[in-house]
Formats: C-alpha cells, sequence, structure tokens
C-alpha cells in the first residue's frame, strides 16, 4: 500500500487538470502535452512559461470541472468533465533550449507517436511556431485530409522572419508551402494586424459568427480532421494582456468560445494547440484565467465529441 493512502484526509488534493481522472486502463480520453519553447520569439521571450501557467490556473483545487456557463442555459452545464472524460498530463517536451530547426524534428515526431494512439489531444505552447511542426507530425502520424481553424492576431504569414525560415511569423506560411492544409480547408480568424497584402491572400471576407459556422462545416464535409490553432492574442488585451505580441481590439471570451462550439459542432475537432502565454508579464494573472477558461471549453468540446460519437 502506498505510504500516502494511509494519510487520506490529510493530504492537499492531487494537481491535475479540473480534477478529471485518468482512465484505470487503456489511452485516456484527452493527452495534454506542454511545449516550452519560445526561442522564435521576437518581441517578448517568456511563453516558454506558458505551459504551467495554465496547469496552475486549471488546478482541481482552484477550479471545477463543471463546463463553463458562457452563453450557455444551466441544463447544459449539470454534468462535470471529471464525469465525461479522463485525461492524461503527458508532462512537457525537453526541448526549450532547441534551435528551432532541432526543436522541429523533435517536436514533430513527439507528435507522430501521440497521434498513433487515438486520444483527443491539446498541445500548450510555448510560442506560435509549434503548430507547425505539430501539424507535420500529427498529419504522419494520424493520415488524413486535415482543416486548420488558425485564430490569431497575426497572419504569420512571412517567408522568412529576421532571415529564419522556422519562426512564430512564419508558421501559416510553413504550414501552407508544405502542403499540410490544403488553401481552400483553411479557415482563419481576425487577423487584424496583418499586413494588407498577407490578409488579401488569407481573408476573403470578414467572418460574423454565422458566416464562420457556415465556412467551419463545409470544410467539415471535405475533411477528416480539423486542428485548431489558438493564439491568445486574438482575445483583447484587456482580458488576456500577458501574451508575447499584444494587439490592440480583439475578441471577447464569450465570442472565442462561440467560435470553439461552431468548429466543435461538426464532430471533426481532433486536436488543438493553445500559444502564446507569458507568464512573465501577465502580472495580474487575467491571462491565465483566460487561458483556463478556453482550455475548459476545448475540454468540454471533446466531450461532447465523445458523447456524439
Amino acid at each position: 500500500m502506498p505510504l500516502k493512502d494511509s494519510l487520506n484526509g490529510y493530504l492537499r488534493l492531487h494537481r491535475d487538470f479540473f480534477g478529471i481522472p485518468q482512465p484505470k486502463t487503456g489511452n485516456p480520453d484527452v493527452g495534454v502535452l506542454g511545449i516550452p519553447y519560445d526561442l522564435t520569439s521576437s518581441y517578448m521571450p517568456g511563453a516558454r512559461f506558458g505551459p504551467d501557467a495554465i496547469r496552475k490556473a486549471t488546478d482541481s483545487e482552484r477550479s471545477h470541472s463543471y463546463p463553463l456557463g458562457i452563453g450557455q442555459p444551466p441544463a447544459n452545464n449539470d454534468k462535470a468533465l471529471s464525469k465525461r472524460i479522463t485525461l492524461e498530463d503527458i508532462g512537457d517536451l525537453e526541448v526549450s533550449l532547441r534551435l528551432p530547426e532541432q526543436a522541429m524534428l523533435d517536436i514533430t515526431e513527439a507528435a507522430a507517436k501521440l497521434a498513433e494512439q487515438g486520444s483527443y489531444l491539446l498541445f500548450m505552447g510555448g510560442d506560435h511556431f509549434i503548430t507547425y511542426p505539430l501539424l507535420r507530425g500529427l498529419s504522419r502520424g494520424n493520415p488524413g485530409t486535415y482543416g486548420l481553424v488558425y485564430l490569431d492576431a497575426h497572419a504569420d504569414f512571412y517567408p522568412t522572419y529576421s532571415g529564419h525560415q522556422y519562426s512564430h511569423a512564419t508558421t501559416l506560411r510553413r504550414i501552407l508551402s508544405d502542403g499540410l492544409i490544403d488553401r481552400v480547408n483553411l479557415l482563419t480568424h481576425d487577423l487584424r494586424a496583418a499586413l494588407p497584402e498577407q490578409k488579401a491572400e488569407l481573408v476573403k471576407t470578414p467572418h460574423s459568427l454565422k458566416s464562420f459556422s457556415n465556412a467551419i462545416n463545409k470544410i467539415a464535409n471535405r475533411v477528416d480532421i480539423i486542428y485548431i490553432s489558438i493564439d491568445l492574442d486574438v482575445l483583447d488585451p484587456s482580458i488576456a494582456p500577458g501574451v508575447s505580441h499584444p494587439e490592440s481590439g480583439g475578441l471577447k471570451i464569450v465570442e472565442l468560445t462561440e467560435l470553439l462550439r461552431a468548429c466543435f459542432a461538426t464532430g471533426k475537432v481532433k486536436y488543438v494547440d493553445i500559444a502564446e502565454l507569458n507568464p512573465l508579464i501577465d502580472t495580474t494573472g487575467r491571462t491565465s484565467i483566460a487561458a483556463r477558461d478556453v482550455v475548459k471549453e476545448i475540454f468540454t468540446g471533446f466531450a461532447s465529441q465523445k458523447d456524439y460519437k
């Protein structure tokens, strides 16, 4: 018998995401992997501390596991996530000091191995560079036609940035140029700080919630898997000031949750990443709270997809 069993009732609760349990056998419904990498960040480093900040914010001692009540009737929030899904915190990749070329290989290989296991996956960055190697690995480990929902204040569409091919500012360019996603299966939203020529190439018309829902449903009909990438600077900086590249304007939490719900309603979302939380400048903790709520909405989406399989 483990020694800790003799102190049940005296010990603090186990730290975990909203109290969601690990599976007793087999793979979890959801796996969570931290990627503490920010070597390509061109403005404020510190996003490598993001995974730990999210873990602390979602600790079961600090937050219950009932879904968010934002925009939902009470009846939708009566079953805790801890009763609906199992979860494994896989840990963090040891990549924080790797050069981008080596980090890309390591992240790609790790994603490929995880994709073979079949669980839903949430990846926590780190800067937005991570999405490119993640998609490389996932599409290798779990082949199929992928759609990408890219929620960001920036386009990340430079051919190179400061002379480097691999950067948080070249992510979407690399994804498309490598053919990981067909342009027709890419749905961007916000890009409010993108250059005019980038917007012209990536955004045909600004999206309302209705047009976004229509667009993601069309993509879902063409693809096998939808990947969502969330840069927290897509949020208004009054809500999420602790990001490495803040921009005026942006979404409210209720607007972001509506977009995520539209994505999960397709039943095709398999993988999600959340990037650019920078605890070094998140002095009030507001951004960690916003990240916590976004993560809870992601888990709720995965739980809903599991329920309706």
